[in-house]
């Protein structure tokens, strides 16, 4: 299969510590432009996947053909407290450059004009938009989100999921959105995949745009993952 318009192609990814078996046998593709948001149990092998994509983790079996340096937005922001904004964003880029092209990251999230203030002064919400600026600067082909939304209050999250889905509409990375929030993926995402035993599966797009329809979708999705929608009780 053609990897011409994949931001990432994934065959038979195995991935294993010690005796235990954490990945197995799983495929996936995502398309540049395409939103991908991945549900599943705690200890399924979301996470153990996102690492391998990124890089971060060795894997035991496999292949993973795209970028090998994809961008990551974590839970955490994990920006510099000893460093300024602009200087957050433009890790690791040649200053002068680096420092017009993370000017104009900032404005693109909403903190243009304090280029120069300091994490300590930004709230939760505005820390991840920096993390988000940090990631897009340099135009990656593939973002890998890590639940970067599951420490904010429910209306910054419902401010970032709109400025998340305007970045991405605009810079065309592949996504994949790693969550445990079923109304988020279904919100934000092109298309949710569930993970169980580490592998993949099932595949739903996300293409109702009736309550009606997302009401079904939601309720298929809780009920792959286990969990009984409300109103279904015996």
């Amino acid at each position: 299969m053609s990897t011409h318009n994949a931001a990432v192609m994934v065959r038979g990814l195995r991935r294993q510590y010690g005796e235990r078996v954490v990945i197995n046998g799983l495929d996936l593709r995502i398309e540049i432009g395409e939103f991908v948001a991945l549900l599943g149990e705690s200890g399924c092998g979301k996470t153990t996947l996102l690492r391998a994509l990124a890089g971060l983790d060795p894997i035991d079996g496999g292949t993973i053909d795209g970028p090998s340096q994809p961008a990551v937005v974590f839970q955490e922001h994990r920006l510099l407290p000893w460093a300024p904004l602009w200087r957050n964003v433009a890790l690791g880029m040649e200053t002068r450059e680096g420092r017009r092209q993370a000017e104009a990251a900032l404005r693109e999230v909403g903190l243009g004009g304090r280029e120069n203030d300091w994490p300590r002064n930004l709230s939760g919400g505005q820390a991840q938009r920096v993390a988000l600026a940090r990631a897009l600067v340099r135009e990656p082909k593939l973002l890998l989100l890590d639940e970067p939304f599951a420490a904010l209050d429910a209306l910054t999250r419902i401010k970032m999921h709109g400025l998340v889905k305007e970045l991405v509409s605009t810079h065309r990375p592949g996504v994949l959105l790693v969550t445990h929030d079923v109304d988020e993926a279904i919100a934000i995402s092109d298309r949710i995949l569930v993970m169980r035993a580490g592998a993949i599966a099932a595949s739903h797009h996300v293409g109702a745009d009736t309550p009606a329809g997302r009401l079904a979708l939601r309720q298929r999705l809780l009920s792959e993952l286990g969990v009984e929608a409300p109103g279904h009780a015996a």
